[in-house]
């Protein structure tokens, strides 16, 4: 029963897998790290065109 118990999570009544939240962890990160080089590169290229116009 211990075991059990160290491979899970507690949320009030709800019980996570801890496999559970390091995947959301893990896919979290992914699409962060993501949105945010999706971004920049978005950023950089109106800067590129402006440098373009001048």
């Amino acid at each position: 029963m211990d075991q059990f118990y160290l491979s899970s999570i507690q949320f009030g009544e709800l019980e996570v897998s801890t496999y559970t939240v390091v995947f959301l962890l893990v896919l979290t990160l992914f699409i962060f790290i993501a949105v945010g080089l999706s971004s920049l590169k978005l950023v950089q290229s109106a800067v590129d065109k402006n440098k373009e116009e001048d």
